[in-house]
């Protein structure tokens, strides 16, 4: 048998400090886990090594069904709408006019079918409250597309009017 002194080993040093003043040890590196407000599990963790939980969104829809399937046929309509100024934008403005035109029959069947199922309004307006900053977006882009055409045409005109006054008053002044 090999001959094996143990006191010449090293003994390498412990990676966790020590825990006496500490309450809620870190499992992992030992320091202050956190407080502890006395409901619920005690901390394992310290900020460092907690796993990111997943953040909820906190979005919680109720009402009665008549309330959600309204609310979600609202939704729904505002939807048609934007995709109604999307078509203006890119110059399908007869087909816009159809998709406003039938908008109205499209929210008396929508509501219709949405209050026999309250999980999918539910689901219609959690994902309206998730895309609500770009649906406002999109509408005062509507807007725009809406109105600066309008504002177009009325500032050629006034130029047209400057530009014919001004001739007006050079020809007055060349005789």
């Amino acid at each position: 048998m090999m001959d094996f002194d143990f006191t010449d080993a090293v003994i390498p040093p412990d990676s966790v400090p020590d825990t006496i003043d500490v309450e809620y040890p870190c499992q992992q590196c030992g320091a202050e886990a956190g407080p502890y407000g006395g409901r619920g599990p005690k901390p394992k963790y310290c900020s460092i090594h907690k796993k990111n939980q997943s953040k909820k969104t906190g979005i919680k829809v109720t009402g009665t069904p008549a309330v959600l399937a309204a609310q979600a046929t609202g939704v729904l309509v505002q939807v048609n709408g934007i995709l109604a100024i999307g078509m203006m934008a890119v110059g399908l403005n007869q087909t816009a006019s159809a998709l406003a035109a039938a908008n109205g029959t499209f929210e008396q069947q929508a509501h219709a079918a949405l209050l026999t199922d309250p999980e999918l309004c539910r689901l219609i307006l959690k994902g309206g409250v998730k895309s609500a900053k770009l649906s406002l977006g999109i509408a005062y882009a509507g807007l725009g597309i809406a109105v600066v055409p309008t504002a177009i045409v009325e500032l050629k005109e006034k130029k047209a009017e400057r530009d014919a006054q001004r001739e007006a008053e050079e020809s007055e002044t060349r005789t």
